[in-house]
Formats: structure tokens, sequence, C-alpha cells
């Protein structure tokens, strides 16, 4: 693997340890057709932060955790998808807090992970009754 693709397996890893992700697999770059799926999409952005003397630097890295779910015109189904991506959020900002932070390759290192938006819905299919729902995550790394 190169490096972008240790850094993005480093936070499948991570994200794979999550609870409420109850062990299933999350994919990268794709999200599969059947309900309940997971994936963690790259995000173009701007890499570098801050760069030092001697080269190494700060830099982020942008993500979408996305899910497939099921939906109907029962609110309260809705409303489980939309709690799951609150206690996502959170679960994300108390890994932060406690400095549980992805593994990454030799040359990096973790410096935070952070939540940019809440869980919304992307699309939905009235034909399947399935919806994408997503969350955009940073993640800030030291790089020799």
């Amino acid at each position: 693997l190169n490096l972008i693709d240790s850094i993005t397996a480093g936070m499948q890893e991570f994200l794979s340890t999550c609870p409420m992700i109850d062990g299933q697999k999350i994919k990268v770059n794709y999200l599969g057709d059947k309900a309940i799926s997971y994936t963690l999409d790259e995000e173009p952005t701007e890499e570098k932060i801050d760069e030092f003397v001697g080269g190494s630097s700060i830099r982020k890295r942008l993500f979408i955790f996305a899910s497939r779910e099921a939906y109907s015109a029962a609110e309260i189904e809705n409303m489980k998808v939309s709690a799951f991506f609150d206690n996502f959020s959170d679960w994300i900002e108390g890994q932060n807090r406690a400095g549980n932070l992805p593994e990454l390759p030799d040359s990096c290192e973790s410096e935070s992970i952070s939540v940019l938006t809440s869980g919304y819905s992307m699309s939905a299919d009235a034909e399947t009754h399935k919806q994408r729902y997503q969350i955009q995550l940073a993640l800030e790394y030291y790089k020799e």
C-alpha cells in the first residue's frame, strides 16, 4: 500500500472498532446496495496545514463515512438512523478526547480526529426504500 492508502486503511480499521458498527465491514470508496452497508470515502482537500524545517509537516485528510439504510414513511425508523449518527459523532469526539486515534504508517502519527458535519441524508430511492446517510470527518496527522 502507498502512504495515502495506508492512512485510509488506518481510518477504516479505527472506525471498525466503533461498537455501533457491530462487526459490519466498512468498504472503501464503495457503498453497497443492501441495507445496512458502510463505506469510508476519501474527499479532496488541501493536505498540508503546516510545514516545518526539514520537510516534516502537519497534514489533514477528509473522509466521508456513509451508510446505506432502509427508510420508510415511519418517522421512528428514520429517527433511529439520525440517532445512530448522533451517537457515532459522540463516539468519534470521545475517542479524540481520550487520545484513541487511528494507527498510521511508521512515518505518520495521528494528531486528532474530528466530526465536520452532522449526519445527514444524501440521497433516497423511493423504489428500493433505501437511503444514503453520511457524515464528514477530518484526520489531522504529523508526517515526517
